[in-house]
């Protein structure tokens, strides 16, 4: 056992070395790009966009129609980041035939697993973690007695969406682990990417489905980030503690699973 723990901890800032950090810069870039783009482009649209927006998905002001779209990109782009890092950890070396060989390294299977999917799952929080402060800087220019958001309410809301986005990765992560081709993997992740906004779309489109169900569209509807803004300062980073504990979980699981299937 002695032997094999320094090989085990080499080998894992090996993994950690080679993430694909380049990918996590990009998504936050990029993440930094649109909620920039949003404190920018919104105030500058037509008064019928801003009120259409604020009545349909009920915002009070201007500070919460760009705090809700801030938040998506968080969303979006911490999920893009995090997805392509999983589609590295089983299901890129097994398309390729190259798993039976990694894993006749003297590195047991649940290990393999850990020390290529914390790394992923780690710049996935980064990520999460950067846009929800960014978040709270681009909630400044609405703060006021009168104004629907603050910066605590904007990085737990963040911070709430990273956890989200934990929790949707875990899941895959484990799904990945039987998963035969990246082109089926990418299929069930899109699935799960666009679970949580079709509530949305249903409240957007077909408010009448949520007028005797309150607490359906308090608990589905993304909007509720900017609803329970005060709420979501505390329990944002609740959630994203929670998410890291799950997590911890899911890798385990998933680790169990690969050994299982995957031993030669």
């Amino acid at each position: 056992m002695r032997s094999l723990l320094p090989s085990l901890a080499e080998y894992r800032r090996a993994e950690l070395r080679h993430a694909p950090y380049r990918v996590a810069i990009y998504a936050g870039l990029a993440g930094l790009a649109m909620i920039a783009s949003c404190q920018l482009l919104f105030p500058r649209l037509p008064a019928q966009v801003i009120d259409f927006l604020r009545v349909a998905f009920h915002l009070r002001d201007l500070g919460g129609v760009v705090l809700f779209n801030d938040y998506v990109a968080v969303y979006f782009c911490a999920f893009s980041a995090g997805l392509f890092g999983l589609l590295g950890v089983v299901v890129g070396p097994r398309e390729e035939q190259q798993l039976e060989l990694l894993l006749c390294k003297p590195v047991p299977a649940a290990d393999f697993l850990a020390a290529r999917t914390w790394p992923v799952l780690a710049m996935t929080t980064v990520i999460g973690v950067a846009l929800a402060a960014a978040c709270a800087a681009a909630s400044l220019p609405y703060l006021g007695a009168s104004g629907s958001v603050s910066a605590a309410g904007a990085l737990g809301a963040g911070l709430a969406m990273t956890a989200l986005v934990l929790f949707q990765l875990t899941a895959l992560s484990i799904v990945f682990v039987r998963a035969a081709d990246s082109m089926n993997a990418v299929l069930v992740a899109l699935v799960v990417a666009l679970m949580p906004m079709l509530p949305s779309a249903a409240f957007l489109y077909r408010p009448d489905l949520f007028v005797d169900r309150p607490e359906l569209a308090a608990l589905t509807v993304l909007a509720n980030l900017v609803w329970y803004d005060a709420t979501l300062a505390w329990l944002g980073p609740a959630l994203l503690l929670l998410a890291l504990v799950v997590a911890a979980l899911g890798v385990r699981v998933g680790g169990r699973l690969l050994t299982r299937s995957d031993r030669p």
